[in-house]
């Protein structure tokens, strides 16, 4: 009599066995190439195409970097819409944009900008707990202070003035905007 085995248990023996149909099937003595796998593989591709928003440096996903803008320009980065991971819909994001603007000499050792955060609707709160802002004069990088910490936003636009320590009266400054993986930086003059 044979011994069924029920398909849950099957399983793990097909894969460590190797699953494949006889046709899928190669021998060492008559070696076979798919032929449509080859010519779709050596067709040539067009590069992607670039939006008028600018390059593709400039809008990632939360996990990379921005790219550098100059005060004013926004950085987006998108982030997947729902309340928890298991809603989230695939490939179904909106943009979190990130800007630095009115950057000015506020006292003599001090630079002052604002902050600024575009918080989409995501059908949940956005989180800068982890956000961190640093200025950079050359090879000298100081944190960024705030007395009115962002927390947790709903959807809108959210400021906070933010001032950082220079080593002295800098003509330029480079801001650098962290928050989880969503990363860029801002250049331009200190007004």
């Amino acid at each position: 009599m044979r011994r069924i085995i029920p398909c849950v248990l099957a399983l793990p023996i097909l894969l460590a066995a190797g699953c494949g149909s006889p046709e899928q099937e190669v021998s060492p003595d008559s070696p076979t190439v798919d032929e449509s796998a080859t010519d779709a593989a050596s067709e040539p591709q067009d590069p992607p195409e670039e939006t008028e928003e600018g390059d593709e440096e400039d809008t990632v996903d939360g996990g990379g970097t921005g790219g550098e803008f100059a005060f004013g320009e926004g950085a987006a980065f998108p982030h997947p819409v729902g309340a928890y991971e298991e809603e989230f819909q695939e490939g179904v994001t909106e943009d979190v944009v990130y800007t630095v603007d009115d950057v000015v000499l506020t006292a003599p050792g001090q630079v002052g900008f604002t902050l600024t955060v575009e918080v989409p609707e995501l059908g949940r709160v956005f989180g800068t707990g982890l956000l961190d802002v640093r200025c950079s004069y050359g090879e000298h990088a100081e944190p960024a202070t705030t007395d009115a910490p962002l927390g947790e936003l709903e959807a809108g636009t959210h400021t906070t003035d933010m001032v950082c320590d220079a080593p002295e009266s800098p003509d330029s400054v480079l801001v650098s905007v962290a928050n989880g993986g969503d990363e860029a930086d801002f250049r331009g003059p200190v007004g």
